[in-house]
């Protein structure tokens, strides 16, 4: 996923996950 700078769908979701929690969002697996 170019955009996204990940290899796969599993580093894509890290990548969000990671810029929730930066704006304050709880995030929950």
């Amino acid at each position: 996923m170019k955009d996204l700078n990940a290899n796969d769908l599993d580093a894509a979701l890290e990548i969000v996950k990671g810029s929730a929690r930066s704006m304050g969002m709880e995030v929950r697996d």
